[in-house]
């Protein structure tokens, strides 16, 4: 991930994890910029996976929680 643009999840992580004791699960893409910046518009293709796959994965880890 491009640690110099995500500016909150290590913040969060240790509010969450180690202030507030959670068991936390991240669920992270890359390329957000895609559509937004048009350098990164040859990656459009695998944009799209990248989100497909973290929405599946969000998807998969919330339904473990309901379960």
């Amino acid at each position: 991930m491009g640690r110099g643009w995500d500016h909150c999840t290590d913040y969060l992580r240790r509010v969450l994890v180690d202030v507030w004791g959670a068991d936390l699960t991240l669920v992270e893409r890359e390329f957000t910029l895609v559509g937004v910046n048009p350098a990164l518009d040859e990656f459009t293709e695998l944009a799209e996976l990248l989100r497909k796959n973290a929405e599946e994965a969000g998807e998969s880890l919330a339904a473990r929680i309901a379960a």
